[in-house]
């Protein structure tokens, strides 16, 4: 593939990944219509029948693409999911998730020594 059709494919992946940003962040707040967004709180151990409310947003600027906060009745806090959205964008399925040094993870996780030195190997 040329030069001028690798650029082309790249941008275009781009926006069409954006897009899919924006759509996540409309189905979840549309969570009571939107069967999709259903199953996946449901898989993220939500029950339908006990949220309040949801308020999903794109972060610009983070890792994190998508923050979802859900709130729960007759909860005292809201809890906060924060998702990272891939376009799966080859026949394979496979993305780049993350392309950070292994020491920025221990930073922000507190990753214990003997992981680090395992990550380190990868």
């Amino acid at each position: 593939m040329d030069k001028n059709k690798l650029i082309e494919l790249g941008s275009k992946t781009a926006k069409d990944g954006f897009r899919n940003e924006d759509d996540v962040v409309r189905k979840f707040n549309n969570y009571q219509h939107d069967e999709n967004a259903q199953s996946w709180l449901e898989i993220m151990g939500y029950k339908i029948s006990e949220i309040e409310k949801i308020v999903a947003l794109k972060l610009h600027g983070f890792k994190t693409d998508v923050q979802i906060q859900v709130t729960i009745y007759f909860k005292d806090a809201i809890n906060l999911q924060n998702l990272s959205i891939k376009l799966v964008s080859n026949p394979q399925g496979f993305n780049q998730v993350d392309k950070r040094w292994v020491d920025k993870y221990v930073e922000m996780w507190d990753i214990p020594k003997e992981v680090e030195q395992i990550f380190s190997c990868f």
